[in-house]
């Protein structure tokens, strides 16, 4: 009896490890970054990164001195997936104020829309009254862990108005 336990148990943690391959970490990254590519080759072929990964597009150039880190800001936001799914917003009435901060400070699995590394590093592309377009994959947004409404590993499409 206590060899077919064994017997069992050990299958059962072969299948569970196995199964678990398929569905790796490593795995769904590459998928995630295989999906920006072509999205990026379908709709803005030719343009390529930052060196951090962002896709950055100024529709707007603004007026003014360029935005620093350290410094308090108010923006206006929409976030989408790449299928232009909203899944986030801050509306047209509430700006989200924020400090910029150094995006190699921040972590690759933001809490909040203001602690995103792409939307920093954006910042400091942009003056008072521009418009932009970020597209980044979650390494410079919420990670592999995601947040409330937006899963793990899912590149996005950002427009941000200062």
């Amino acid at each position: 009896m206590k060899q077919i336990l064994t017997i069992v148990t050990l299958i059962l943690l072969s299948v569970t490890f196995f199964s678990c391959k398929e569905n790796s970490l490593e795995k769904q990254r590459q998928n995630e970054l295989k999906k920006l590519g072509e999205y990026m080759r379908t709709y803005y072929p030719g343009k390529d990164p930052r060196p951090s990964g962002l896709y950055y597009f100024n529709l707007e150039p603004g007026t003014g001195d360029s935005i620093k880190i350290n410094d308090r800001v108010q923006i206006f936001y929409d976030i989408y997936t790449l299928d232009s799914l909203p899944v986030r917003s801050s509306g047209r009435y509430e700006p989200l104020e924020l400090v910029v901060m150094p995006p190699s400070q921040l972590s690759s699995s933001a809490q909040g829309v203001g602690q995103m590394r792409a939307l920093n590093e954006a910042l400091t592309y942009m003056k008072k009254n521009s418009k932009s377009l970020l597209i980044f994959d979650s390494a410079l947004g919420f990670g592999q862990n995601g947040i409330a409404g937006i899963l793990g590993f899912t590149p996005l499409i950002m427009e941000v108005e200062v």
